[in-house]
């Protein structure tokens, strides 16, 4: 029997989203953890996908109030133009200069059985850093048994966007260990500091509602422009249907506030959603 390859994916942005190095991402990954800050457990949460520069303390913040369990999905937009409409790597795994972190291969098995249109593509992930950038925060403190599912979503179909969150909750209700739903998302892009600020609380007023349908038509109302809209959108619906609520918003800035252009400011934010 001929064994299948094991597929990894390199890191694309180490070295200028976060450090290169071993020992400095470590140091900058643990830096960024708040001091007496215990974890519980979510169902589900929303962290930017920025450089470390500009969003490190938002990720930091978010990610060190929550229980990682074993299993993360993690479902991010694609800003490669990858072809495919919904994407997951299904074997292998993700390197990062932590050491790799291999796919939940049962689990990604799992979604794509639900889900014909999810198709199997390591291809998708190459150069994409929405998944990357979350990853060395799960491998510092999450679990030495970490493993992820990362899916790329190229789509804007309402329907698939249901059927997939349909098919993330029975998944997760299935399986016997915790999974922690991963939305990667930026807010608003390329707006002056004060206009971004407003639009962002408009975003966020919806996202902490868990109000997908809200949140697309604050969008379409205002001409946002918000990168990772429809993982957003995909995480909370599974979050609701798995009995979460609300959300809380753990930390607010911009890329402006780390020192970019103040007439064209990027906006992040970390919501754990229970």
């Amino acid at each position: 029997m001929v064994q299948a390859q094991h597929v990894v994916r390199r890191p694309a942005v180490a070295g200028y989203f976060y450090p290169a190095d071993r020992d400095a991402l470590t140091r900058e990954v643990d830096a960024w953890r708040p001091s007496a800050v215990g974890g519980a457990p979510a169902p589900a949460v929303v962290v930017p996908h920025g450089s470390y520069r500009q969003c490190g303390g938002v990720l930091g913040q978010t990610l060190s109030r929550v229980v990682i369990p074993p299993c993360c999905i993690i479902v991010g937009p694609s800003h490669t133009g990858a072809r495919m409409r919904w994407s997951v790597m299904e074997r292998g795994a993700y390197r990062t200069p932590l050491g790799e972190v291999p796919i939940d291969e049962p689990c990604a098995a799992a979604l794509r059985m639900r889900c014909p249109f999810l198709l199997a593509d390591a291809g998708s992930q190459r150069g994409e850093h929405a998944v990357e950038v979350i990853l060395p925060f799960l491998q510092r403190w999450g679990p030495v048994d970490l493993r992820v599912v990362p899916v790329v979503v190229g789509s804007a179909d309402a329907e698939e966007v249901g059927l997939f969150a349909r098919a993330l909750a029975q998944v997760v209700r299935m399986r016997e260990a915790p999974t922690l739903l991963i939305a990667s998302s930026d807010l608003s892009h390329y707006e002056p500091q004060q206009r971004a600020a407003a639009q962002d609380e408009a975003l966020l007023e919806a996202i902490l509602a868990l109000d997908g349908a809200a949140l697309l038509r604050r969008i379409e109302e205002r001409a946002l422009l918000m990168c990772g809209t429809w993982a957003v959108v995909t995480v909370l619906e599974a979050a609701r249907a798995l009995g979460a609520t609300q959300g809380s918003l753990v930390r607010y800035g911009t890329s402006a506030e780390a020192g970019g252009d103040p007439e064209a400011v990027i906006g992040y934010a970390g919501v754990i959603v229970r």
